[in-house]
């Protein structure tokens, strides 16, 4: 890798977002997380965890209480408006509303079967519903208890059903919707009531409570009996897991020390006991949920970050509250980023770095101008950005939201940046992925309003948009489109699918006219996370999820010899790696090196180099842990090595043959606005 100068772009400042629920799905693999903006993330873990899709929020004054899979292709959420909504996983949005009774809906739970729906609610009732091929029935109300109904779960036989509320841990016969125990909580003082925040079920049928005296609680339904107790927090339990086993159950709250419990049988009674085991401090803040599957636990609250911890092995990744991808846009001819937040858009232009002074390789260059924020376009009614683009000399931008597609010029006259709207606006509606080819002649935009991909082709002349044609992803065998780029030649158009499709179209007449012309590399099992073109070889990198890295010759159609040898020598360290790639560039002096990068670290490939053995460490190179703005010459031994260390970043890309932007997120903004969290006295304090 040549000497270059990096941009480090530090002003992107996302706000943090709370995470209120988790939901897992076994047979997908997928796991559903909801945001305190009522955004719904779907997780891919069944590899290396990573951000699959995102339905964005829909109303800031209502929140969602509970997530509910059906099946894999069937997400449910309740929250505070009263309704169930389900989703549309393909169209990424709402597909339709059920009202229950008694007001704000806090919790909801499906059966094993899962052929009925329970939900609690603000007036005490549980509705439940019959859940149907493409809908759900209403089935019948259950007693009206005294209080709100906070937390629900199903039995194992489907025949009872768990709740608890202010005071109380109530047994149900699901069937005939009566009562059949009450079993109460006690107070740590008189006037001060005792709230069940969350349950659990272990596999010999019995009740696992948490409540706001920071007791979790085991009960028997069928007597109705408090079996134990333990006093495991100083704070509120919000939240429970029970392991697959059932061997052991997990509790976090107010009080974020994630602690366990587990199941032993003791010899004298033969009677099993639930032990106090180990506690880790996996958060700073209150832990919302917890979810366990498969030796792994997932934990999550109000800093945002999604956590997957185990013990043993002592194991501990924290996936930070950023946005899916692409949410950075680096304008070579312009020399100005784009940066997207969940409501708006900034354009920023980078700093000239002084280049008189002749500075060391990881030094720091002086800025002769600093960065300079030209615009920020903000939503109507806060809507919430579902894609947008921008050309390489940002002259033209364009965005979508759930209910409009806007279009807009945009220069720089005297230093001052001039917005104006473009009176040819595109006639679609909600585009879930768009792009200008590079020489900005295209522009390709893809909805889902049917039961396919859609890909619509412009031509751009004088920012002047005009339709050419269309056609349907799902004749050439993909859907779902997760991933796509041009080649930096304007001659290929590259899709990829969330189930490891990838088609590559010819651009032609035939493309312009939606009658394209096109191939499909040979499908692998894991999803693709990251994909780009090299200019000059037209060498197409792809790397998947579970860190597989192919190259694709697109003038030959066929995987080129370095690709076919590494499959047998990628390092066991970089299979082992916890985070997804996000992002694939080139040094654009040397058509051997391949830059990749993740959350926390960059990597080079260099295919000059000698393959090394698969146990052999992947090395450091340079300053990788400094905060230098300059990269030194690569001369390592090895195919792989890491350049350079990050907390958060988001995007790397090269902006001309000597420099390079690096965009990452501050974890201190991701921090800094949140509440208090709970305070400890540490030993030898007053």
């Amino acid at each position: 890798m040549t000497s270059c100068k990096v941009h480090n772009v530090r002003f992107y400042n996302l706000a943090p977002r709370a995470i209120t629920n988790l939901c897992y799905e076994k047979n997908s693999k997928k796991l559903a997380l909801s945001r305190d903006d009522c955004s719904i993330e779907i997780w891919n873990v069944t590899n290396v965890p990573f951000l699959e899709s995102t339905i964005p929020g829909n109303d800031d004054d209502e929140s969602i209480e509970s997530l509910v899979w059906i099946d894999s292709k069937r997400l449910l959420s309740c929250g505070t408006d009263g309704m169930i909504i389900e989703y549309d996983l393909k169209k990424l949005k709402l597909k339709y509303k059920v009202a229950v009774t008694g007001g704000q809906a806090w919790c909801m739970d499906i059966n094993p079967d899962k052929t009925r729906i329970a939900v609690g609610t603000e007036g005490g009732y549980i509705n439940t519903f019959t859940v149907n091929d493409d809908s759900l029935i209403y089935e019948k109300i259950f007693d009206k208890q005294k209080g709100r109904i906070l937390c629900l779960k199903w039995d194992k036989t489907g025949e009872m059903i768990f709740t608890g509320s202010t005071d109380t841990v109530r047994v149900w016969n699901a069937i005939s919707g009566h009562a059949i125990h009450k079993m109460l909580t006690s107070r740590e003082q008189t006037k001060k009531e005792t709230i069940v925040w969350c349950l659990g079920v272990t596999a010999d049928n019995h009740i696992a409570s948490g409540d706001s005296r920071g007791v979790l609680s085991l009960w028997n339904p069928i007597t109705g009996f408090l079996i134990e107790s333990h006093e495991s927090h100083i704070a509120d339990i919000l939240a429970l897991a029970v392991s697959d086993d059932s061997n052991v159950i997990y509790s976090a709250g107010v009080d974020p020390v994630v602690r366990s419990f587990s199941r032993v049988v003791l010899k004298s009674s033969d009677r099993p006991q639930w032990v106090k085991g180990i506690e880790r401090r996996l958060h700073v803040h209150d832990v919302r949920a917890l979810l366990e599957y498969d030796g792994k636990l997932y934990s999550a609250g109000v800093d945002g970050y999604l956590a997957q911890s185990s013990y043993p092995p002592k194991m501990l990744i924290k996936y930070p509250p950023l946005l899916s991808t692409p949410c950075v846009t680096v304008c070579r001819k312009s020399r100005c980023v784009m940066l997207r937040y969940i409501d708006s858009l900034e354009l920023w232009r980078l700093g000239s770095p002084n280049t008189s002074i002749s500075l060391k390789p990881g030094s720091l260059y002086q800025l002769d101008e600093e960065p300079m924020k030209l615009l920020k376009i903000e939503t109507k009614r806060g809507e919430s950005i579902l894609s947008y683009a921008i050309t390489k000399d940002s002259k033209i931008i364009v965005y979508s939201t759930d209910t409009h597609v806007r279009v807009f010029n945009f220069d720089v006259i005297d230093g001052v940046g001039s917005l104006s709207k473009n009176d040819n606006d595109i006639t679609l509606d909600r585009i879930q992925n768009m792009i200008f080819s590079p020489n900005n002649k295209l522009f390709i935009a893809i909805n889902n309003n049917g039961n396919d991909n859609e890909i619509n082709i412009f031509k751009v002349e004088k920012k002047i948009f005009k339709a050419e044609g269309k056609f349907i992803t799902s004749e050439h065998k993909i859907d779902n489109i997760a991933l796509m780029c041009f080649s930096p030649d304007n001659k290929y158009f590259i899709c990829a699918d969330r189930i490891g499709n990838i088609v590559v179209y010819i651009i032609n007449d035939n493309f312009i006219n939606g009658k394209p012309e096109f191939w499909q590399l040979p499908k692998y099992s894991c999803s693709p996370t990251a994909i780009a073109v090299q200019n000059l070889t037209l060498n197409m990198v792809v790397v998947y999820s579970d860190h597989k890295v192919i190259e694709y010759n697109l003038l030959k159609r066929q995987y080129t010899d370095f690709s076919n040898q590494l499959q047998h020598r990628i390092p066991t360290q970089w299979l082992s790696r916890p985070f997804p790639i996000t992002n694939v560039t080139f040094d654009p002096n040397n058509d051997n090196i391949i830059i990749v990068h993740d959350d926390t670290t960059v990597y080079v490939i260099n295919k000059n180099n000698d393959f090394s053995e698969r146990l052999t460490k992947i090395s450091k190179f340079g300053a990788a842990d400094d905060d230098s703005n300059s990269a030194s010459s690569f001369n390592g031994q090895h195919n792989f090595q890491i350049v350079k260390k990050y907390k958060h970043l988001v995007h790397l890309e090269s902006l001309n043959s000597g420099e390079m932007v690096a965009v990452e997120v501050n974890p201190i903004t991701l921090t800094e606005k949140l509440p208090p969290s709970l305070k400890y006295k540490s030993f030898g304090t007053s």
